[in-house]
């Protein structure tokens, strides 16, 4: 049986209707570059939309884990990066305190009912992260950036070990290729992960 391609995962994430249209409109009125200057409102807009990303990934990892029947070393990475996942869900909560908006909810189409087609799903969002952490740092305040900085290591460090379990390079690039928030929100947006 071939890998599937990053065409096919995303496909079998794809919600039918305008679902996604609520994904895309949720990080749309982020700032579009470096060029923006920082400010406390624009950090709770950016950290909202972390927020999403992070509540996202943990929701992710709990459906496979109940869906994929996964083993061995992959069931511990999700057991184990679903459960920080969470944790940087409160981390970001926190640190919005009362500007903390409502996640929406999720669907992970198909992307979560097989070991094969969840490691792919995962390798694409764990990158589509951190790239999304990186592409906003600039547009934030010294504090937020600070707060931002203590997870998008460890955002790194799970791209690194899926990519390491489904046998691909876990640091393909000697710096992370950068994306606009743009190419990141249609990413997100092709996921159809967001109702």
């Amino acid at each position: 049986m071939s890998e599937l391609s990053r065409k096919d995962v995303l496909r079998a994430g794809l919600l039918a209707g305008c679902g996604t249209a609520a994904g895309a409109a949720l990080l749309a009125g982020l700032p579009q570059g470096a060029t923006s200057k920082p400010s406390k409102k624009q950090d709770a807009e950016i950290l909202n939309a972390a927020l999403v990303l992070e509540a996202l990934q943990g929701a992710f990892y709990a459906d496979a884990l109940e869906r994929a029947s996964l083993t061995g070393e992959l069931r511990e990475f999700a057991e184990e990066v679903g459960g920080q996942e969470r944790e940087h869900e409160e981390l970001l909560r926190q640190a919005l305190g009362s500007a903390a908006d409502d996640v929406p909810d999720f669907d992970f189409g198909d992307t979560t009912a097989s070991a094969k087609a969840f490691r792919q799903a995962a390798i694409e969002l764990e990158d589509l992260v951190v790239q999304a952490y990186n592409a906003q740092a600039p547009n934030l305040t010294k504090e937020a950036l600070a707060a931002a900085a203590t997870i998008v290591s460890v955002e790194a460090r799970h791209a690194a070990w899926i990519r390491d379990l489904a046998g691909k390079n876990p640091a393909p690039f000697a710096s992370e290729p950068q994306k606009s928030p743009k190419a990141i929100n249609q990413a997100l947006n092709d996921t159809g992960f967001i109702k």
